[in-house]
């Protein structure tokens, strides 16, 4: 696994973050656990090229929240697969604690999707044929977990957001809302450093979806995982302590929100 401990930091970048402790002290300076340089990311050649992301640093802090919002197109999405290791910048660098993602070979990178990151999709993604249990225990299990541990920490995890006795469904038997709960429960099952949701509520009407976000907020505060997701909507970025606003491949603008105007993430319903 690639949770090593952080080197020591080189002066801050304007784009740095900070972040509240785990505790609840806020805005304490903290090493950026994901550090991006410079990134752009081009599709296509030449004459047809087109810049999805034209130079963009930017910092995640551990245990804080960014929400990434812009019109279609911005290149919102790009940024969050590039961050994620999914894809490789044209040029640029994204560091994890240190290790530029560019030097890890394709199966290094698939082991730290598995173990440092989780992922929460608008559609949940999870396979059908499975149960909720099984949907979330299959990644642990992947990663080298024994099926005994992976069951109980998938156990465990599903009832931590409120799907106790839903263990044997699969994802017909259950609600939009509850899938995604289940999708969040395979997410932070393996302790991950970063949890990336790309319009984790974009399927969802506007009560459930609200239910459903909070549950990931707060998991995700309750671990110290970082969160960063990809929106459309200004009321989901706004349970992020940070958002950036893209435009045309570049981040035109930042915001950090004072904790106290933070919305408080309920408990799962």
């Amino acid at each position: 696994m690639f949770r090593t401990s952080a080197p020591t930091a080189p002066p801050t970048p304007p784009t740095a973050a900070t972040a509240s402790a785990p505790g609840g002290r806020p805005d304490v300076a903290v090493a950026p656990v994901l550090r991006a340089r410079r990134l752009v990311k081009t599709y296509g050649e030449q004459s047809t090229a087109t810049r999805a992301l034209d130079g963009v640093d930017l910092d995640i802090a551990r245990a804080d929240s960014l929400a990434i919002m812009g019109p279609s197109g911005c290149g919102k999405t790009t940024l969050l697969h590039v961050l994620a290791g999914i894809l490789q910048p044209s040029s640029g660098a994204v560091d994890l604690d240190g290790t530029d993602l560019a030097t890890l070979s394709d199966r290094r990178r698939t082991r730290l999707r598995r173990e440092d990151f989780g992922f929460v999709f608008q559609d949940g993604q999870l396979l059908p044929e499975l149960t909720a249990l099984e949907n979330v225990l299959l990644p642990r299990m992947l990663a080298g977990t024994s099926r005994k541990q992976a069951a109980a920490d998938a156990a465990l995890w599903l009832d931590r957001l409120g799907l106790q006795g839903m263990h044997a469904r699969r994802p017909g038997q259950l609600s939009g809302g509850q899938a995604q709960r289940v999708a969040i429960a395979r997410a932070l099952a393996g302790a991950p450093s970063v949890v990336f949701a790309d319009e984790p509520t974009g399927a969802l009407d506007q009560t459930t979806g609200q239910a459903v976000l909070d549950v990931l907020a707060q998991a995700c505060h309750r671990t110290g995982a970082s969160l960063v997701m990809v929106t459309h909507d200004a009321s989901v970025a706004a349970v992020c302590n940070r958002t950036v606003a893209m435009r045309d491949g570049r981040i035109e603008q930042e915001f950090r929100r004072p904790q106290q105007a933070r919305p408080q993430a309920g408990g799962a319903r």
